[in-house]
């Protein structure tokens, strides 16, 4: 026998001895000794083996027989899930026992029970437990329904009405409290055995529902927070502030129901808080307009708007009547209710109180005396039409007229006539406006009565306007003033739009905008609410003019307001919900087949639970078997799905997909490795998910994806995190870092690309890992290249170069030499970085290496321009273009046609084939998003146009080169885009800006192409401009640039600059002449032929 007694309310393990919990103070279950049997409440002896009670027991109030609490729920396992709990209890019980006798008592908690389960039974409450004088409700489970909080706080005020009426002593009413919470729970964990078996509904908030009924005033309602959010605008509160509750650490807010709020529908209800502007919806808006305006004109219209649930029909109709305001003003709203789906006229007795200003607390008297003058108002007879009417508006006992007389059928056709001439009347008076909303819950004698009505509405001057789910089956569209609108979803701008007017126009980050637009597809309520929920999140901050994210960007949580909704779609379903939960593990997408192999069903039960699926458009289906795939409708469902499973069958799921996958789908194993790496980490199996994520960065990188490929990567250093230290995790950290920081260096995250560097470099030092380290300074002194800094870019590869030795690698040292050829290109030393080059390829070639020889070997071309060996060095450039392309290397053939061939092409003059190799070198950068190396292409183009005549084109692109260089890397390419603006512009004042500018930025460290290419076209700008002074200016800085490493390119370019100032200020000087003679012969030699013209016009002069 145990020595503990378990507390129904708040799960608390309490001694034997206890006759109430001592956390929640809840009565506890009387055991008996010999037994362990359970006695009932007040028996003094045990019902199973007779053995009399050891205690001096004190009257209680429990009845010896409670009702059945709900019917059993079927034996699934258990789930995570929003829940709205319950918890009524009778106020001053104490006193009541000691007031009654205990068998009137008996029979007066058992009529309080009884009344309480009719009114928690009427709403689809479930009745988990009677607790002595106390319930325990659970609304949502074990079937969720889309407004379960608003259920049970209507149960709860009809509960507090209702228990008011019971009298079991003179001048002494029954009084209950009741305290509502909606939250997170787990529900279905079987405990107990035989008799005593329950499915356990654990987490926090059953606890706060018992709490808050504890600070319930005797006949009122509270609730949390949570189910305020939820209830909104159809109920009235009181606040009642922040709350300290026993057994709950944080404060808590409490509201106190009221009673219901007056509306004239369930979509005014829900706009409480006011609504967003509506989008995309001008069609059906316009539609409904060219409608109204026909029955205006005496033509009567019905339009239906068919629509799923959160589609907008309620936002179209509010949308229309805001552009039709001055006219609509004689609008009925009947609203269809999903509790009083079988309340005969229940829409129509609501809109007449409403039209009436008929009151609940209305006397007979009042409520006759409004009947009648409304419609006497309508100059109506009041012996024909009020009977009809004091028929569905006043209870037929209190009636001072007549039961109406006749069949059912006839009765219902007298007031079907009475309604339909009141009608008439408003319609004889002004057109009118007549709105159905939700008719998917309408009732019977409602329907009836509008498939009556319809058919007359024709000579009316009316517009009926029904709006329904797709669910919703009536046989109206063979009238033809009927017109059927079956309503889509949004499209992307739509959605894109709507993001918008929720955020007041600040910017979300891309990538939460993306996770919006997927989950949501295009449903208005659902992009709304998961729009707000991300703002209230702590996922952003918000800044002056846009949001930012606050950390990593995890999977986006299902708003609470559609968590009920979207898991009653699944719960209605239960026989197959499981196929459809294991399902959402594999994604919103799946195929037949990995379906099969990870379900227990065999293949017949799968594809009847399929076909069901199918029917409830939870899933859609295509392609033909073997080929068979299915989607989910909604992201959202699917999410909800997912999330209603148990961590732990979450994870047992993954990792069997994930074994699935690696033993039986080999295709999906070579060609999509993330979807293994999402399994296994899903499942916790970190170590395979690191590999797979590896695997599937390295894939992305190969095809250029380099922002999947950098996502791959960090999911995989996540997975490495969760792994114990060890030599073989310290190695494989390392290769996934400098795997991240070759795409962040690619893409210009400089910044990301230095902290992953460091990281790599603090793992790779501790464990002597000298390969790595090699890698690591390389790296390092790369990402120096583009940002100019020259020392730090040659200490990095010398670094690389010792580490490479270090460990025997000549891969890694002939990429140091890549590193030091390019260090000296940095700061301009060209002859020594052609040195470096050629080494670099000497050694690929001599231990037979793959590694980049397109890159180095294009660059070991480029370099030659300024050896004046222009041949040979296109020759380099275009053999580096074929490697490239053969190896699919993107990047290498983007270097070696643009940044490297284009330039030797343009000074040999060879104009269309530099202007075709840049335009094809500018497609890839685009496709890479390797921005950084758009410019030095602009440059060149810019050029081409100013040479073929069109220099407007010519300054726009060179202003695009300068644009670009600011927004990616300025001291790469910036001086050199400012050159080629001066160059091409015939705007004085727009040149010298640009040189200004240029000189500014060449004041500090940059890229030594700049130096050289700016210089050339100041000197050519000058000569232009007869500007002599600022001519040799610029002759001086570029002999200062090269003198540690003077270059013929740069040699004769100041010899020419120099020699044509001279000749342009004494044309008959003859020294100038011969100079320039000899100038000619050498370019010629070198067939640098891009710059003769000038120096031809001026010999020929």
């Amino acid at each position: 026998m145990s020595d503990v007694l378990e507390c129904a309310s708040c799960n608390l393990e309490n001694p034997r001895s206890n006759k109430f919990c001592g956390s929640c103070g809840a009565k506890l279950p009387l055991i008996c000794t010999s037994c362990s049997s359970e006695i009932p409440a007040g028996n003094k002896f045990c019902g199973h083996c007779g053995t009399a009670t050891d205690t001096d027991n004190e009257p209680d109030i429990s009845p010896p027989a409670p009702p059945s609490p709900s019917e059993d729920i079927a034996e699934t396992e258990a789930e995570r899930r929003q829940l709205t709990v319950m918890f009524c209890d009778l106020a001053d019980s104490t006193a009541l026992s000691e007031k009654l006798d205990p068998e009137d008592l008996r029979d007066v908690i058992s009529t309080y029970q009884n009344t309480c389960t009719g009114l928690i039974k009427k709403y689809d409450g479930y009745i988990a437990r009677f607790m002595g004088d106390g319930i325990l409700i659970y609304f949502g489970y074990p079937v969720a329904s889309e407004d379960a909080a608003e259920r049970a706080v209507r149960s709860g005020l009809e509960i507090i009405a209702a228990i008011q009426e019971i009298e079991p002593a003179e001048n002494y009413k029954l009084q209950v409290r009741v305290g509502i919470a909606t939250g997170l729970v787990v529900a279905g964990d079987i405990i107990g055995e035989g008799a005593a078996e329950e499915h356990a509904v654990l987490g926090m908030t059953p606890n706060l529902a018992a709490r808050l009924q504890s600070i319930a005033e005797p006949n009122t309602l509270v609730i949390s927070n949570n189910t305020r959010e939820l209830t909104g605008g159809f109920f009235d509160y009181q606040d009642l502030g922040k709350h300290e509750l026993k057994g709950i650490s944080e404060l808590e807010q409490a509201w106190q129901v009221i009673g219901e709020k007056e509306t004239s529908g369930r979509f005014e209800a829900a706009s409480e808080k006011g609504i967003t502007p509506l989008v995309g919806r001008e069609e059906e808006i316009s539609l409904l307009i060219n409608r109204w305006q026909r029955a205006v004109e005496g033509d009567g219209q019905v339009a239906i708007l068919f629509g799923e649930a959160g589609v907008g029909k309620s936002r179209i109709v509010d949308g229309f009547l805001k552009c039709i305001t001055d006219e609509a003003k004689g609008t009925i709203y009947l609203s269809c209710s999903p509790f009083h789906i079988n309340s005969a006229f229940y829409p129509l007795t609501q809109c007449f109180q409403r039209v009436m200003d008929i009151r609940p607390a209305d006397s007979v008297d009042q409520r006759l005396s409004k009947i009648e003058n409304f419609i006497s108002d309508h100059d109506l007879d009041l012996e024909n039409i009020a009977p009809p009417m004091t028929a569905i508006l006043i209870e037929a006992t209190d009636s001072p007229y007549p039961p109406l007389s006749g069949t059912p059928e006839q009765i219902k056709n007298q007031i079907f006539s009475a309604i339909f001439k009141l009608l008439e009347t408003q319609c004889a008076r002004r057109p009118m406006m007549f709105i159905v909303e939700d008719t998917h819950w309408i009732d019977p004698s409602t329907l009836e009565f509008l498939d009556q009505l319809i058919p007359q509405l024709r000579r009316l001057r009316v517009l009926l306007i029904v709006a329904a789910r797709p669910s919703f089956a009536a046989d109206w569209s063979g009238h033809p003033h009927v017109t059927t609108l079956m309503l889509n979803r949004l499209s992307r701008s739509d959605s894109l739009a709507m993001i918008g007017n929720v955020t007041a126009g600040k910017a979300l980050p891309e990538e939460v905008i993306a996770q919006i637009i997927e989950r949501t597809d295009g449903i208005p309520l659902f992009v709304e609410e998961l729009t707000k929920t991300v703002l209230e999140s702590e996922l952003l901050v918000e800044q002056e003019d846009q949001y930012v994210l606050s950390g990593t960007l995890s999977d986006l949580a299902i708003p609470n307001s559609l968590q009920d909704s979207l898991m009653a779609r699944l719960d209605n379903l239960a026989p197959v919900k499981e196929v459809a939960q294991l399902a959402s593990v594999i994604g919103r997408v799946f195929s037949e087949q990995l379906l099969a192999a990870v379900s227990p069903l065999e293949k017949g039960k799968l594809s009847n639970s399929l076909e069901e699926l199918i029917d409830a458009e939870l899933i859609f289906k295509s392609g033909m078997p073997p080929n068979v795939i299915y989607e989910f409708k909604h992201a959202l469902v699917q999410r909800a799905a997912y999330t209603s499973l148990l961590k732990s069958t979450r994870h047992r799921h993954h990792l069997r997909i994930a074994e699935t996958l690696e033993e039986n789908f080999p295709d999906i194993v070579e060609t999509e490795p993330e979807i293994l790496a999402h399994h296994y980490t899903a499942a916790e199996t970190f170590d395979k998910a690191a590999a797979y994520w590896q695997i599937a960065g390295q894939r992305a990188s190969t095809r250029w994806a380099y922002k999947e490929a950098i996502g791959h990567l960090e999911l995989g250093l996540e997975a490495i995190e969760k792994l114990p230290e060890s030599d073989d995790r310290a190695a494989l950290e390392v290769e996934l870092l400098t795997e991240l920081v070759a795409g962040q260096r690619i893409l210009d995250r400089f910044d990301d690309a230095f902290e992953t560097l460091d990281r790599a470099e603090k793992i790779a030092t501790q464990y002597d890992h000298f390969e790595d380290l090699a890698l690591i300074h390389y790296f390092r002194g790369s990402i120096y290249f583009p940002l100019g800094n020259i020392e730090r870019c040659l200490e990095e590869h010398e670094l690389a170069r010792q580490n490479a030795r270090k460990a025997n690698s000549p891969e890694n040292e002939a990429r140091a030499l890549s590193g030091l050829a390019d260090a000296n290109f940095l700061r301009g030393h060209l002859i020594s970085a052609n040195e470096h080059f050629g080494e670099c390829l000497s050694l690929i070639q001599e231990n037979n290496l793959s590694w980049n020889i397109s890159s180095n070997l294009a660059m070991f071309g480029h370099t030659k321009l300024y050896l004046l060996d222009l041949e040979n060095g296109l020759k380099d450039t275009q053999e580096a273009v074929d490697i490239a392309v053969a190896a699919n290397n993107l990047r290498g053939e983007m270097i070696a046609r643009g940044s490297c061939g284009a330039k030797i092409l343009f000074d040999l003059a060879r104009y269309d084939e530099a202007q075709e190799q840049c335009e094809q070198a500018l497609e890839i950068a685009q496709r890479l998003g390797a921005h950084r190396f758009e410019p030095v292409n602009y440059v060149i183009l810019a050029k081409i146009h100013a040479l073929k005549g069109d220099v407007d084109k010519a300054i726009e692109i060179a202003q695009q080169g300068v644009e670009t260089s600011h927004k990616t890397a300025f001291k790469y390419t910036g001086p050199m885009a400012l050159g080629a603006l001066a160059a091409v512009s015939t705007d004085t004042e727009l040149i010298y800006q640009a040189f200004a500018e240029a000189e500014e930025t060449l004041k500090e460290d940059c890229v030594g192409h700049n130096y050289l290419w700016f210089y050339r076209d100041a000197i050519d700008v000058c000569l232009r401009l007869e500007d002599w002074d600022n001519l040799e200016k610029y002759a001086r800085a570029a002999e200062d640039y090269t003198q540690d490493e003077p270059l013929p390119w740069m040699d004769i370019l100041i010899a020419r600059g120099r020699g044509l100032s001279a000749f342009h200020q004494n044309p008959k000087d003859q020294k100038a002449l011969k100079n320039l003679a000899d100038i000619k012969s050498k370019l010629l030699a070198a067939k640098f032929i891009s710059i003769l013209p000038a120096i031809d016009e001026a010999l020929e002069s």
